[in-house]
């Protein structure tokens, strides 16, 4: 998930956001409530309550989802995980970890908070449906009835025992705890989330030719995406432990070929980026590194210009690149380059030049020490 979509401010330093897919969801919850969920259980209701009633149960729905994710992320900080953002998007929502927790028990807890928390609003608006029945009108009474057994909904189906789902992080952090190996937890548990993922997209295939085309391409998209989930979660296990007390001197680009500032684009293209096969060069004049200049870059420019036109004119500055020791942890550095919009780092050692290092030269490291593994 990328930062993208509408920020809707901040709670103890964590972002909350609406992804723009999230829109897509909300109204084909709108759609199935007035078409279909209040119509059929409820014949007194009007068309226009209808639509009303089902605007504010989607409303309330994903109010829920918000509390469930809130759940992971103050279980997360009171544990001393740091939590940066809570997304709601169109599969629900996600509480992004700036590092997965170092502890199983920790790992237990935090994925066992989100189900908990449903769980609770479930029976709270059960309950309130129960006994406020008398009182309030039907249409309240239908809400207050969904909200409930979505939420239980909601529970059982994250508590499903493959990754990346709640359930699935729990079962990592229990064989996690009693086999003392985070990687070969977590491998269980993705393939399981793989196989429940493979299982959704059969659904979603059976209920298409069911007739009921919207959901089941629904229920296709959210098996895609536990697969990818399932098979990404694993990847990022493998990194973290593959790159644990590496230092990026151990993985970067060493001593790259340089440009001068004043170098024209042609002369850029002709002179440095055939002759040299790289995408990238860092920008210096008289040993001050002052950018990167990619080639990405060169190509928004149009090729009429590129005489005219300077390395220093559209080169990406070394504050906005940022700079790295060559002793940092190179999984730290990954993690920093996968949560802002730059792919590479320049190296710096007292002040000099010595690297670059890339999100792709990274995960190549880690690559070949999986080739090496298996």
């Amino acid at each position: 998930m990328s930062r993208q979509g509408i920020n809707l401010g901040y709670y103890k330093g964590i972002r909350i956001g609406l992804d723009y897919s999230w829109f897509i969801i909300f109204i084909l919850v709108v759609f199935m409530l007035a078409t279909y969920y209040f119509p059929e259980n409820y014949e007194n209701i009007t068309t226009v309550s209808a639509w009303l009633l089902s605007i504010f149960a989607a409303l309330l729905f994903f109010l829920s989802i918000l509390l469930h994710e809130f759940a992971h992320a103050v279980t997360a900080q009171k544990r001393e995980v740091e939590i940066t953002e809570i997304v709601l998007f169109i599969f629900g929502g996600l509480a992004r970890m700036k590092r997965e927790p170092d502890r199983a028990r920790d790992e237990f807890f935090i994925a066992g908070a989100g189900p908990m928390c449903s769980i609770l609003i479930g029976i709270l608006f059960l309950g309130l449906a129960y006994v406020a029945e008398p009182a309030i009108t039907e249409g309240l009474y239908g809400v207050f009835w969904y909200i409930g057994y979505i939420n239980i909904v909601l529970a059982a189906f994250n508590l499903l025992p493959g990754f990346p789902l709640d359930g699935g992080r729990m079962m990592r952090a229990a064989i996690w705890h009693y086999s003392g190996n985070l990687r070969k937890s977590t491998k269980i548990v993705s393939n399981m989330g793989q196989f429940f993922a493979f299982f959704l997209i059969f659904v979603g295939a059976v209920v298409i030719f069911g007739g009921a085309i919207i959901a089941g391409i629904f229920w296709i998209f959210i098996g895609m995406f536990l697969l990818q989930s399932a098979k990404s979660g694993y990847y990022m296990v493998a990194m973290r432990e593959g790159l644990s007390g590496i230092p990026v001197r151990n993985v970067m680009t060493v001593d790259p070929a340089t440009v001068h500032p004043d170098v024209s684009l042609r002369n850029l293209v002709d002179e440095y980026f055939f002759k040299n096969r790289f995408s990238c060069f860092p920008v210096v004049k008289r040993d001050e590194v002052l950018g990167l200049i990619e080639i990405n870059q060169v190509k928004s420019v149009d090729r009429a210009n590129w005489e005219s036109t300077k390395v220093s004119d559209i080169m990406t500055p070394v504050e906005k690149t940022g700079t790295v020791s060559p002793e940092t942890d190179a999984y730290d550095v990954l993690m920093h380059l996968i949560d802002s919009a730059n792919g590479r780092m320049i190296v710096l050692e007292d002040g000099k030049l010595v690297g670059v290092v890339s999100r792709k030269d990274i995960m190549k490291f880690v690559e070949l020490q999986e080739t090496l593994r298996s």
